[in-house]
């Protein structure tokens, strides 16, 4: 449940980012779940080959998990930070050509 909170919350977050830097918000919070999701699922795999390979408990996959969606999380945000912002001119169509005649 918390997990899903947090989710919520930074996705919103990279969304205000995005839009605050002339973007779209749509893709980077979907980017935000696709990177959470991923790191998490990468983080337990990791974590079950490490417990089941040092015969530590299985919590420790779960860790792993937990670490991994801090990653995603992380790279998220990072890669919605340094995203250079658009100049409203540069959005602006071009002017219609002039009509001879």
């Amino acid at each position: 449940m918390l997990e899903i909170i947090a989710l919520i919350y930074l996705t919103r977050r990279v969304g205000e980012i995005a839009r605050e830097k002339g973007r779209k918000a749509g893709w980077f919070k979907f980017m935000t779940v696709v990177l959470w999701f991923g790191c998490e699922i990468g983080g337990g795999i990791v974590g079950g080959v490490a417990s089941a390979v040092a015969g530590w408990p299985d919590a420790v996959a779960y860790l792993f998990a937990l670490v991994g969606a801090a990653v995603g999380a992380g790279l998220s945000i990072l890669i919605v930070k340094t995203l250079p912002v658009r100049d409203a001119a540069l959005m602006q169509p071009p002017p219609p050509p002039p009509a001879f005649g």
